[in-house]
């Protein structure tokens, strides 16, 4: 998503891989203008990626293009420029394949729009990212006993990081 009038726009952000791992499979785009979906990265083809539907042809573009809206790409049909150096027999077919279904887009006049997948309003929360990020997960339940207790603070800090094998012994 491109928010260039945003004050932290030209910041450089430095996010950790699986939280961007998280946005990329949870963020569904849906081509409007085309104006703030990136060609190469965002789910915009039928909640794919091109990295999910051509691997080979998106290891052919340099990093330089990555960041090109869907608008730019199709101006003057620029995104098979963006392909460098040979592509293998599978990635001259994952290029024929894409090439067919981007013909069938067609541009509108509405804005784009980003859905989050994980809430039924289809709006992001980060209550729905928290309990998406940490599914699958084993909680830990004697948390209340250590807690709740009535005991030292400092007997309860110490019970805790003995349960979570975090103390620190010469063991």
């Amino acid at each position: 998503m491109v928010h260039k009038d945003r004050s932290w726009a030209g910041l450089e952000i430095l996010v950790h891989p699986n939280a961007v791992a998280l946005f990329s499979i949870a963020l569904i785009s849906h081509v409007g203008n085309r104006n703030s979906t990136f060609f190469w990265t965002d789910r915009w083809l039928f909640g794919c990626c091109i990295r999910d539907i051509a691997p080979n042809v998106f290891s052919a573009v340099p990093r330089k293009f990555l960041k090109r809206s869907v608008t730019e790409a199709f101006q003057e049909q620029r995104w098979p420029r963006d392909v460098e150096g040979g592509l293998s027999v599978i990635g001259l077919f994952e290029y024929f394949q894409l090439w067919n279904i981007i013909q069938d887009f067609l541009l509108t006049t509405t804005e784009d729009t980003h859905s989050w997948r994980f809430e039924s309003s289809r709006f992001f929360s980060s209550r729905s990212a928290y309990r998406a990020f940490f599914n699958g997960s084993i909680a830990f339940e004697p948390w209340r006993h250590i807690w709740k207790s009535w005991v030292l603070a400092k007997c309860k800090v110490f019970i805790w990081l003995a349960v979570r094998n975090r103390c620190w012994t010469a063991d």
